[in-house]
């Protein structure tokens, strides 16, 4: 061989070497970053959520004021949209669907697919700094929409009666005939286990971005599988559906959870219901009373902090469903009030698409 020859060989062998080396190093690089990349492990995930829902359910506002459990009437929001500069700082979120949008809604009022919240497109055009008061036909949606934005930051709230508390539309007489016979036993007596308390209120915070993309899709997961039909259509279950389960042998497969105060679940509950109040359902302890095999069917007084702690109790993967009306759809409890409420309202709507 001639010393070019040689010499050509030994260039060639070199290159090889090099070659080797180059990839041997390139996949040691890639192999470190794919082991950075890889997804939150979902147990890390629902410690993540379960924390900020503890925390999240501390901001509920107490009794007494105008957001009381991140609820207000509709005169008492009459009257702040009426002031220009309390009205600039609200956004008015409708999820009803479209028609019942045309026949009447609040001036101003955006709506959206009930479905769609958490979409990121729908996250994306929501105020971060406005009060955000969400409209639906009544407190179960929307309580389930308000948990949700809460969850992410959003400073929202319901009408209480949805829709029908702020003026009369066709679901007032619907709900006036639903709760038109209400009365289904219930037996008194305190809890056999009492919750560990609730923690002191703070607050509303918002989310890491990193945990705000975590609660989103997982958020949007629980309403992308939402039933629209059935027993339990929107995460709910009306009273005489629930009794007839609980007379037969579904019973087993259900778990009551009644989260009023106590002094109103030792006057009359559902027969078998557990009491954790509202603002104590995510503290860790009364966590680890709940089933994950069973159907929890969540219980208040009008459906609206039920809902709240429902879209929680999805989020954790609970399977989890709203009483519709609550108790006062069970024994009448507390109907009184809210039909006279829901009756009486007559604030303006506009027509038409806005």
């Amino acid at each position: 061989m001639t010393r070019f020859g040689r010499l050509f060989l030994i260039i060639l062998l070199l290159m090889g070497l090099l070659l080797a080396t180059t990839g041997l190093v390139c996949g040691e690089e890639e192999e470190i970053v794919t082991d950075t990349i890889e997804a939150v492990p979902e147990e890390n995930g629902e410690a993540i959520i379960a924390e900020r829902a503890l925390e999240v359910l501390a901001t509920t506002p107490p009794g007494g004021v105008d957001y009381t459990a991140n609820s207000i009437f509709g005169v008492a929001l009459a009257e702040k949209l009426a002031d220009p500069a309390e009205a600039e700082n609200i956004y008015i979120l409708d999820i009803r669907d479209q028609e019942d949008f045309d026949q009447g809604h609040i001036e101003g009022a955006v709506r959206i697919d009930f479905q769609d919240w958490a979409e990121p497109e729908t996250l994306a055009m929501l105020p971060e700094d406005d009060k955000i008061i969400v409209v639906g036909y009544r407190e179960n949606t929307e309580a389930q929409v308000v948990m949700g934005l809460r969850m992410l930051g959003f400073d929202a709230a319901i009408i209480r009666g949805g829709m029908s508390g702020w003026a009369q539309t066709p679901q007032t007489q619907e709900t006036v005939a639903d709760l038109a016979d209400t009365n289904l036993p219930v037996v008194a007596g305190p809890p056999d286990e009492t919750a560990a308390p609730a923690p002191e209120n703070g607050p509303l915070t918002q989310p890491s971005d990193d945990d705000y993309d975590l609660i989103a899709d997982k958020a949007a997961e629980v309403m992308r599988d939402m039933p629209m039909t059935g027993d339990f259509a929107n995460y709910s279950i009306t009273a005489p559906v629930l009794y007839e389960k609980l007379s037969g042998d579904e019973a087993e497969d259900l778990f009551l959870l009644d989260i009023r105060g106590l002094n109103e679940y030792e006057l009359g509950h559902i027969e078998g219901a557990v009491n954790i109040p509202f603002r104590a359902g995510m503290v860790p302890e009364n966590l680890e009373m709940l089933p994950k095999d069973k159907t929890i069917v969540v219980i208040c007084y009008t459906a609206n902090t039920a809902a709240q702690l429902n879209m929680m109790l999805r989020m954790l993967d609970y399977d989890a469903v709203v009483l519709d009306y609550a108790m006062m759809a069970w024994d009448g409890s507390g109907k009184e009030g809210y039909l006279n409420d829901i009756q009486a309202a007559n604030n303006p709507v506009v027509v038409g698409v806005s």
